[in-house]
């Protein structure tokens, strides 16, 4: 059993050591992956800029006459990248805490963000301000939409000659929710842009959220503070799944197919050979018929070597006898004489180190014993005597 367990815990420390080589390459990997994303990012930035900057020049020269880049006619305007890394990836990082609840303050914050795929909402900045289009897609970690008709951007295809239409994230704080609410007064239905939305619980003045399992869709109402107006989510309509013949539905899942008392295993024993390889070289545990078997080999290995110990010659058996003793004899101690000779061999070393050095050992000063207090306070009395009787003398 010793060597089943001496081959674990080797196998042990090769598998963490080769766990933590793996994390080392990972880790350089990654480094080396994020300096490409970085400097990729960073051409296409000046890429960007200079381009810029030469449909600008174009502009002030042309005036009237500058061509219409964001229509896309004559290659105007289209990306020569393949991918945007820092657009239609998702960014290169992640939006500030901060930032990210102020770009989705009206909309109710990040945490319960009031916007879902399929709203209408107009666009508040940029080229496209003024123009009202449908969410296609809703990002909360970065706080950004992507709409289905406007804010795209024309870029060319991996062969250079198809060119596509990729829609790019715009800031929830650049779009507005628009719904039809009838006028108070003309009671006329009229699309109306809202600048607030607030999350309450279904049929509730609260902001306490429902924890029943729902099946599509969000768990709570939005409200517009100031007129106390539930606006509709958009319909979700609910995904149909067909179950095939190696797939396992919920009624088989939650049907209850085992049952143990108190005194039998918590599973199988099946299971338990499924879930921990029986034959792995990490295992610690054996069955009682395993280790008996490991120790009969045991024995029998060391009953094969009894012949051989009884060739021996005497020497061979003086040594096994001494080796025998020193096992099962006591630590030795060190005894008053050796103690003596280890003290005289260190004096000699030290004195000839300094004699060596050129060095002379300094030694302490005696300091005078302490004197007690009887003898103190005698001292005391026999120099006040002496000092009354002067005095008496003048």
């Amino acid at each position: 059993m010793q060597k089943l367990a001496k081959r674990t815990a080797q196998a042990h420390h090769q598998a963490t050591r080769r766990a933590q080589q793996m994390l080392e390459r990972q880790a350089v990997d990654d480094r080396r992956r994020i300096r490409q994303s970085v400097k990729a990012a960073t051409d296409e930035l000046r890429k960007n800029i200079k381009d810029a900057r030469r449909a600008r020049r174009e502009d002030w020269e042309l005036g009237p006459l500058a061509p219409k880049r964001d229509l896309g006619f004559n290659n105007y305007g289209v990306l020569k990248e393949t991918t945007r890394l820092d657009w239609t990836q998702g960014g290169m990082q992640r939006v500030q805490p901060t930032v990210l609840e102020k770009r989705c303050a009206w909309a109710g914050g990040s945490k319960q963000l009031n916007l879902a795929p399929g709203d209408r909402v107009i666009v508040m900045d940029g080229p496209d301000k003024g123009k009202v289009d449908s969410i296609d897609s809703v990002d909360a970690t970065n706080g950004t939409v992507k709409l289905k008709e406007c804010h795209r951007a024309l870029s060319e295809g991996v062969l250079g000659d198809a060119i596509r239409s990729n829609a790019l994230p715009i800031s929830v704080a650049s779009v507005r929710l628009v719904y039809p609410l009838p006028h108070p007064e003309t009671k006329q239905v009229r699309d109306v842009i809202i600048n607030q939305l607030k999350a309450v619980a279904p049929n509730m003045q609260s902001e306490n959220m429902t924890l029943d399992r729902w099946e599509n869709g969000n768990k709570w109402d939005r409200v517009v503070p100031g007129i106390n107006v539930v606006i509709p989510w958009p319909e979700v309509k609910a995904p149909v799944y067909q179950a095939a013949d190696a797939d396992t539905v919920r009624e088989q899942v939650e049907e209850r197919s085992f049952y143990y008392g108190l005194l039998s295993a918590p599973m199988p024993e099946q299971v338990i050979d499924e879930l921990r390889n029986k034959y792995s070289k990490f295992r610690t545990r054996h069955e009682p018929w395993y280790v008996e078997k490991k120790e009969a080999q045991e024995a029998a290995k060391k009953e094969r070597a009894e012949p051989a110990l009884s060739m021996q010659t005497p020497l061979a058996d003086y040594h096994e006898r001494q080796r025998e003793l020193r096992d099962n004899g006591k630590e030795p101690r060190l005894t008053e004489p050796m103690l003596m000779r280890l003290g005289k061999f260190m004096a000699r070393q030290k004195v000839e180190a300094l004699d060596h050095a050129g060095i002379s050992e300094v030694k302490e000063k005696a300091k005078p014993a302490p004197r007690s207090r009887l003898f103190t306070r005698r001292r005391r009395i026999a120099r006040a005597a002496r000092g009354g009787a002067g005095r008496a003398k003048l």
